[in-house]
């Protein structure tokens, strides 16, 4: 009776430590990413193109060479990406598109989506822009 005891101490005290440990291992830190725009950016020209400059805010693992999307929202929500680019070392994107022409003032918006990535023991979060309105194409 003694022995199953110990036994069953010892198993226990097994399961706490492997459990530590495997929390320990596979704990990587999801850090949050915060997409932010220079000011003045975005900017529209009459022609109907988009250009906006900004930076993420986020751990310096997490800037590097990140993909950023640029992303057009129509009002019932459904997502077109115009184009992508990658993040310098400061964290620092550009990001620029054709419009499609036809575009209703006020009614569609553009963002900015920093996807996710693994950098060394950090998995980071994606995250995206406030959406701005965008103005009547032609």
């Amino acid at each position: 009776m003694r022995a199953g005891r110990i036994l069953v101490v010892v198993a226990v005290a097994a399961l706490g430590l492997g459990l530590c440990a495997g929390v320990a291992l596979a704990g990587k830190k999801k850090k949050n990413t915060t997409v932010i725009y220079f000011s003045g950016n975005p900017r529209f020209n009459n022609g109907g193109k988009v250009q906006v400059k900004g930076s993420l805010n986020t751990v310096k693992a997490c800037r590097i060479s990140r993909g950023v999307r640029l992303q057009l929202l129509d009002p019932n929500g459904a997502v077109t990406t115009l184009d992508g680019s990658t993040t310098d070392s400061n964290g620092n994107w550009f990001v620029q598109a054709q419009l499609p022409k036809g575009l209703p003032a006020n009614t569609d918006t553009v963002r900015v989506k920093a996807l996710k990535a693994s950098a060394g023991k950090f998995v980071c979060k994606a995250g995206v822009s406030t959406p701005v309105p965008v103005p009547a194409t032609k």
